[in-house]
């Protein structure tokens, strides 16, 4: 559970909403970080393109970025 509650979509301003729906086209659900980030839209905004740019990099391989998520998954508590 985070500390910071996460925001719901309609709490966000217009312009952060089309993170969440990215969200739920992707995983079915908003993720918690998506709705913790949106208290500060700058933040939402640049670790959303962060994580786009590491994703286009092509620096991963897909089954490392999978293992990856898995890892840190586990590290917070999370049973991916």
């Amino acid at each position: 559970m985070p500390r910071i509650r996460p925001l719901k979509e309609e709490e966000v301003p217009a312009d952060s909403r089309i993170h969440f729906q990215k969200d739920w086209s992707t995983f079915g659900t908003v993720l918690n970080s998506t709705g913790v980030y949106a208290h500060c839209p700058p933040i939402l905004d640049a670790a959303k393109a962060m994580g786009a740019a590491m994703e286009q990099s092509g620096r991963l391989p897909k089954q490392l970025r999978c293992l990856l998520n898995v890892r840190a998954a586990g590290m917070v508590g999370c049973p991916y």
